[in-house]
Formats: structure tokens, sequence, C-alpha cells
């Protein structure tokens, strides 16, 4: 008993302290090694029509990021902060720009992040005492769904930003990231045979159809959570008003020449500059334009996204 409360008073100095996030480098060092060896660990795998092989982490038949059980068996529980945001969207749908975005309207900032949003609040991939010595206002960010969420969020009715794109160029730029990415995921499989993986719906985090589905259900819903859309493609179109409607949506006051400023210091090839030192971040900086998935798609495949696109939104 005595040991307990101990241990619960060192954890509550160590995390108000914020000593983890002083010491990220090291914490960013140690959660590429544990990343690696959940890796090596993961005996699951999807495999393609030609016999090449993804790993994933499979949960109660869906396959997750190859980060290990525990990782999301953690999340329901987590401790969540009155004034903590959430970044929620399927992967490749823009979470990473809208991160950096996010960070320069809360902190009153032009700089980019050291570490990118994987490391700086990831809710799947880091620890909880990493998450709990991150200072306020936090934000966080996850590829789940929002009954897999944490429970907190919906009485502390945290705001969510949601990010969506075009399937077609998600599929695309989700097919580069598994084959770049090659020390988390290992694929090597063709595009063709990629693209049946990600409409059969069997990629790490599921279908990207079902999400869209189950985010429209929630929306309908009221759920107790403010909820925002970001669409990639709107943002590229007229990034400036889409800043000043996420500014509105944190309460936070920013003027035209701030959002201009963010729009410069946030834009594809500045985010891409900053990262190309780092051999896992620079494989997440493709291309980042609308409309690239012509210089892959079949006339049927693009039919075929079309139709299941009507589908989600007929519902």
């Amino acid at each position: 008993m005595l040991f307990q409360i101990i241990k619960e008073i060192l954890y509550h100095i160590l995390v108000k302290s914020h000593i983890v996030w002083y010491c990220m480098p090291l914490v960013k060092i140690y959660m590429r090694w544990a990343i690696e060896k959940d890796y090596k660990k993961e005996e699951n795998y999807i495999v393609d029509d030609s016999g090449q092989k993804l790993k994933v982490t499979t949960i109660n038949n869906k396959n997750y990021a190859p980060l290990g059980t525990s990782s999301y068996l953690k999340i329901k529980k987590l401790k969540i902060r009155n004034d903590d945001v959430m970044i929620c969207g399927y992967p490749k749908t823009g979470c990473h720009w809208t991160f950096e975005v996010l960070r320069m309207i809360l902190y009153k900032t032009t700089s980019v992040s050291k570490y990118g949003k994987s490391v700086e609040g990831m809710i799947e991939l880091l620890p909880e005492f990493v998450l709990d010595s991150m200072p306020s206002p936090r934000i966080l960010n996850s590829h789940l769904l929002y009954d897999e969420l944490p429970q907190e969020m919906k009485l502390k009715k945290t705001k969510i930003i949601l990010t969506t794109r075009c399937p077609k160029d998600v599929v695309v730029s989700y097919y580069n990231h598994h084959r770049h990415v090659r020390e988390s995921y290992g694929y090597q499989g063709s595009f063709n045979d990629y693209f049946k993986l990600f409409t059969d719906g069997v990629l790490a985090y599921g279908s990207y159809f079902n999400l869209l589905a189950d985010w429209k259900r929630v929306v309908a819903s009221s759920p107790p959570n403010p909820i925002f859309l970001v669409k990639y493609e709107d943002m590229k179109e007229n990034p400036t008003a889409m800043i000043k409607k996420l500014a509105r949506f944190l309460d936070e006051d920013i003027t035209e020449e701030f959002a201009q400023k963010i729009v410069k210091y946030t834009e594809f090839k500045h985010l891409k500059s900053v990262f190309k030192d780092d051999k896992y971040f620079s494989a997440l900086y493709r291309k980042g334009i609308v409309g690239d998935w012509k210089n892959w798609m079949t006339e049927d495949q693009s039919a075929e996204m079309d139709a299941r696109m009507n589908e989600v939104m007929g519902q």
C-alpha cells in the first residue's frame, strides 16, 4: 500500500515537471526502438493476391498498424484534459498537415514541430506516461473510430477535428507509405494488388469507406463533442479561409496576416524540407497534391471508388 502511494506521488511529480517533454530526443529514439521491437514481434500479416505480406496488429478481426495489442487496449482509459484537442482521420488524409496548422494556431508560432504529430500526441503510439507529461494544450491524434477513442473524451466534450480526403488519392498515398516505410511495414507488392486490399477494407485501421460512414453516423447522432471537418481538397484550394475557420472553432483569435503566415509555413514544400533528413518523416511527405490518382488508377478502379463513395454518402 505504501509502495503504491509513493509510486503515484513520484508519477505525479514527474508528469507535472514535464521532464519527459524536455527529453524528447531521447523519447524519439526510444519510440523508434519500441516500434521496431513491436514490429519484429508482430506475427499477423495480410497477404495480397501475389503473396506479398503486410504486417498488422489484429484485434477482434480488425487490422491496425503493427504496434502490438497492448498499444490499443490502453486507449479507452486514457486521461483526457479539458483543453485537449483531438485530430481524427484515416491515414493519409492530411493528419500531419492539420497537426502543424493546429499547433501554430494554438501556440501562436510559425515554427514547425520538432518531432511531428506521431511523437507529439499520437495516442496509439505513445505510452501513457509520455502523454501525461505533455504540456497543455495537447494536440492529440488518432486514426481510430469514434467509439474506439478514450471514454473521457465524451465527458470532457473534447473538440475533434476530422480530416477527410478523396479515397482515390488516399489509396495512392497509403500505398506509397507502406512501400517506403519498409522497416515498419515491409510491403513490396504492386499497386493493383494493394488497391484490392484497400477496397476490401483489410488494411491497417480497416475500411476507409466504413470510417467515413461511421463518422457520418456519429455526426448525425449529435455527439457531445464539437466536430470540425477538414477536407484535404478545401485546405489545398483555400488554406487561409480554412485556417481562419479552424481558429474560430478553437476559440482562438488570429489575424489575417497570421493566418497567411501559417499558410506559408505549413506549405507542403516547406514541411517536406524541414523533415528531409528524418528517414521516417521524409517518407510521409511525398507529393501532397490533389489528383495524383490519375497517374495510378485504371478507369475501372476509378469507377469502383466512385460507386463506393456514392454508397457511403447516399446512406
